[in-house]
């Protein structure tokens, strides 16, 4: 058991225990993780993550506390990271569209300081958002090194999805840097952008 790690995710509202699984995996030197989680779609989300990434999941549990044994893989991502599915609150009606790293047309200088100031102050709305889109070069505002990685950071931890295109990614050749959220495709935003009652797009 000195090879196993323990995360308790017991209490935490989705999408917390799939990043702070991520998170555990990433960092942890074990071969094996157990993460505890106490509802149904918490447990369904982890193990999608978990076996998207190439590590092994066998799950026990009753009384309605999952237990799910990780087992690390010796590769690495055998696909794109699953979409999480939450039962969200009513009032997270508003799905986020970026499709730029600047906010507006003309100086670009001037649009990367708006778009610092936007990203910021979305945490004061961080109970109406359900998802962050980022397309085209808006991808480059979740990977390493960027200005607003920290403020999205902080959203994702209030429960916000931030997803980035995966072509996207590669047209810029920065998958291996993205710090924030998860490698999304068109089919996904779309069905998102579809289903949310909301779409902003700044």
């Amino acid at each position: 058991m000195e090879h196993m790690k323990k995360l308790d995710c017991t209490g935490l509202n989705c999408p917390q225990p799939v990043i702070l699984t991520k998170d555990a995996l990433a960092e942890m030197t074990e071969s094996e993780l157990l993460v505890t989680v106490d509802n149904e779609a918490s447990c369904s989300n982890v193990q999608r993550f978990a076996e998207s990434q190439g590590h092994e999941v066998t799950i026990s549990g009753k009384n309605g506390f999952y237990n799910l044994h990780i087992s690390r893989g010796e590769g690495g991502a055998v696909s794109e990271e699953p979409i999480i599915e939450c039962d969200l609150p009513s009032k997270k009606g508003i799905a986020l569209y970026l499709s730029s790293e600047f906010l507006g047309k003309g100086d670009d200088e001037l649009g990367a300081i708006l778009m610092g100031a936007y990203v910021e102050t979305l945490s004061h709305f961080a109970n109406d958002i359900s998802h962050i889109v980022l397309v085209n070069s808006a991808v480059k505002l979740a990977v390493e090194g960027a200005s607003v990685l920290d403020h999205l950071q902080e959203l994702e931890k209030m429960n916000i999805e931030v997803l980035a295109c995966g072509t996207c990614l590669d047209f810029f050749k920065i998958k291996d840097k993205l710090q924030v959220g998860s490698v999304s495709n068109m089919f996904t935003i779309l069905d998102i952008l579809a289903k949310a009652p909301k779409v902003l797009t700044p």
